[in-house]
């Protein structure tokens, strides 16, 4: 297997591990090398082809990041209402959570993936303190607070919302340029305090 193959391979895996581990900390492997968003480009690159459609929002960042993105992949842009994607360049989404499609009662799984880019060092740590997260993949009646520093706890907020109506929603990934992983399915309860 040629050394790109493996990595996404890996990659893939790490993936599922974060959202079959909700609130754990993933690693993503093999960044050395690639652009600035070597870690969002690694889970683009393992998730999205020329058959989805993806939207990058946030500041300066969003439109290398989106050009960047659709070189990698083949997938084309879409408004933030339409993508299966939506990749949140400046770590928060600043009400575009609420945006996401979340899929139909005859088909949830057409809800998006929501991939927030977060800074190496988080700006605030104890934030996640006030987040506990229950359901399928995370032990214990009482859950757990999420392993990741520096989440807007606006955001857990805004995913509580999205994925109210479960199994309409909407999946999230936290990435850090450092290549840690956090994912949310759409069927993990968020509790905030």
């Amino acid at each position: 297997m040629d050394p790109n193959g493996y990595r996404h391979q890996k990659n893939y895996r790490s993936l599922l591990q974060a959202l079959s581990r909700p609130g754990r900390i993933a690693r993503l492997d093999g960044l050395d090398g690639m652009p600035p968003f070597a870690a969002v480009a690694a889970l683009a690159e393992c998730l999205l082809d020329s058959a989805v459609g993806f939207c990058v929002t946030g500041g300066g960042r969003a439109q290398a990041l989106q050009t960047a993105i659709a070189g990698a992949t083949g997938a084309r842009p879409e408004h933030p209402e339409a993508a299966d994607f939506v990749f949140f360049s400046e770590g928060g989404s600043r009400g575009g959570a609420r945006l996401a499609k979340r899929g139909a009662p005859e088909s949830p799984e057409d809800g998006a993936t929501l991939v927030y880019c977060l800074e190496s060092q988080p700006a605030v740590v104890c934030d996640r303190l006030r987040v506990r997260l229950t359901g399928p993949g995370i032990p214990g009646q009482d859950g757990i607070v999420p392993e990741m520093d520096g989440i807007p706890i606006e955001e857990f907020q805004a995913l509580m919302a999205v994925n109210a109506d479960y199994p309409l929603g909407v999946d999230a990934f936290f990435v850090r340029s450092s290549g840690e992983v956090m994912g949310l399915p759409r069927s993990t309860r968020i509790l905030v305090r």
